[in-house]
């Protein structure tokens, strides 16, 4: 029966228009979700173009090195590859400044939190007269993505901006749509003229002709590029379409780079020069000691059949299957020990020499200590400091000292970092020894001084000691803290065993507080009454310090 014989009764009307509202919520939600996902998705590539930016770099770093120590054989090839790299920054420029203006001409002011620190930060005038100031506006993208948009979702915007208002007309040049397509179809043709007789792909970057799909009115059709890419987008997604074409602009000249560059066959430069290399167990020995190293051909077959001479003495050894020799010789002297000499490598044309050379040093035992913190030791509190001796393993040192106890640092993974705690102030003596070839040698001692940890100071707030402060702010903070000032050491918690309170002209006794350093209903009912220029007075605060010492503190707070 239709609806004009049978109309919609109050109650069905209002059912249908509860039904119409639910509908919208859905809608709404949807949106939500689908903008966060955007925002997601934008946010990621930004950071993956970071990578393959990263990428793109090492392939010319590796181009350039080849360069230099190949100019000839790089020659021309090098060169192209700097022009592709020119030709791919501008295009990335102009298609990262499309994106700016776009997000500037939308959002004229960024509004976010700093991540950091949880404040508000405002970007004022993005845009002033039409014109984005697209280096704040690239800041902001830096700082914290695209979520600070507030027009994430205005379809209309986001097409006129790029397709006009009328009908997409593909031969306006005043439309960006096709302003983007201009400069990457000039890019590739730019490439092409560059890579004469090469045969080269830009995949991502077709942007000829009019058979892209659209869907217009959800049917599918085919058309130009620029509407395929723009026509009823959301902005966020445009900006996300933007982001990709800078990460297809870097793909195309990876490729494009690493073309050239294997096209000079480029791993063949590793063999080009052959360099002699010495691997020394220790450049630093302890006299009595041997003196240690490994000295081999770079890059060399491994199955080489190699000959040494080392301060014209020839080496004795087996070199099948390292490539190297096994070099040890005896450390008698003190101080800097050169060597020079020749390794010999049998090669089709004959045995050619390359010369190597070296020093090492030849030292005493020692040992070094070093204070994590400063130059002497606290009593009472956990002293961390470090040990260690010049080519010996952390786990055959070993450290003792006249009083107080050593123990392994909890925190040091790796081993040579320890705590000292002494109960009394006098002078220490550590004394280290090391474990070398199965013996304890004595590698030293070290004498220091040992010092009472100093007084800690009353902070109120941001506010040291005396100080003037508002009373709200006073009643605010509702007591005070006891801390150590300039003092690195880690420390337990100092404890307030009693602090007396008064305020100048209130007419009332001292309020007596006891194991705590917060102030009580009776303390904040007078600072309530507080005047500006009256003084508050906390005295006779009493805190133990982990040594076991006592301290008294003062301060007087002048109400603001």
């Amino acid at each position: 029966m239709g609806a004009t014989n049978c109309p919609e009764t109050p109650r069905q009307k209002m059912i249908s228009m509860m039904y119409l509202v639910y509908l919208a919520l859905l809608a709404l939600n949807v949106s939500a979700m689908l903008l966060n996902s955007f925002i997601t998705v934008s946010d990621t590539m930004d950071k993956s173009n970071l990578a393959v930016m990263g990428k793109v770099e090492d392939t010319y770093t590796k181009f350039a090195n080849f360069a230099t120590t190949n100019p000839e054989k790089a020659g021309d090839h090098y060169k192209k590859a700097l022009e592709v790299k020119r030709l791919s920054e501008e295009l990335r420029d102009y298609i990262d400044s499309i994106k700016y203006d776009f997000i500037g001409q939308l959002e004229k002011v960024a509004e976010y939190h700093d991540t950091a620190t949880g404040e508000k930060v405002k970007e004022n005038l993005l845009r002033e007269d039409g014109v984005v100031d697209i280096a704040k506006v690239k800041g902001v993208i830096g700082a914290v993505g695209v979520g600070f948009m507030k027009q994430l979702s205005a379809d209309a915007a986001a097409q006129n901006h790029f397709l006009g208002s009328g009908e997409f007309d593909p031969s306006n040049e005043d439309l960006r749509s096709v302003q983007i397509r201009k400069h990457i179809e000039k890019y590739k043709a730019d490439v092409r003229a560059l890579l004469s007789g090469i045969e080269v792909e830009f995949p991502g970057l077709d942007v000829e002709g009019e058979n892209f799909t659209l869907n217009v009115h959800g049917k599918a059709q085919k058309g130009a590029w620029e509407r395929h890419i723009f026509e009823s987008n959301i902005p966020v997604a445009d900006v996300v379409l933007l982001t990709r074409l800078t990460t297809d602009i870097m793909n195309c000249e990876f490729d494009l780079a690493n073309m050239l560059y294997k096209a000079v066959n480029a791993d063949d430069f590793k063999f080009d020069q052959v360099r002699a290399r010495v691997i020394p167990k220790a450049t630093t020995v302890m006299q009595g000691d041997n003196y240690e190293a490994d000295i081999f051909v770079a890059a060399y077959d491994s199955k080489a059949d190699l000959r040494v001479k080392v301060n014209g003495k020839e080496i004795v050894g087996d070199a099948a299957d390292s490539g190297s020799v096994h070099w040890v010789v005896g450390t008698g002297g003190l101080g800097a020990q050169k060597y020079s000499g020749e390794i010999y490598v049998k090669k089709e044309s004959g045995e050619v020499a390359y010369p190597f050379s070296g020093e090492y040093f030849v030292t005493m035992p020692s040992a070094v200590i070093s204070l994590t913190n400063m130059n002497v030791i606290y009593a009472g509190i956990d002293n961390p400091f470090s040990v260690s001796v010049p080519g010996v393993n952390s786990k055959d040192v070993f450290v003792t000292a006249s009083a107080g106890t050593i123990r392994p640092n909890p925190d040091d993974k790796s081993g040579g970092s320890y705590l000292i705690n002494v109960t009394k102030v006098a002078p220490i003596t550590m004394t280290v020894e090391a474990n070398i070839d199965g013996k304890r040698k004595k590698m030293g001692e070290f004498k220091y001084r040992c010092k009472s940890i100093p007084a800690p100071i009353l902070k109120f707030g941001k506010n040291e000691g005396n100080c003037s402060m508002k009373p709200e702010e006073l009643k605010a903070i509702g007591g005070f803290k006891v801390a150590m000032k300039d003092f690195e050491f880690k420390i337990p918690p100092l404890k307030v065993t009693s602090f007396s309170f008064n305020m100048q002209g209130s007419g009332k006794s001292d309020v007596q507080i006891r194991n705590t350093d917060r102030f009580d209903p009776e303390i904040r009912s007078m600072l309530d009454k507080a005047r500006r220029g009256q003084k508050v007075y906390i005295d006779d605060v009493k805190v133990k310090t982990p040594d076991g010492r006592t301290h008294t503190l003062n301060a007087t707070v002048k109400m603001l």
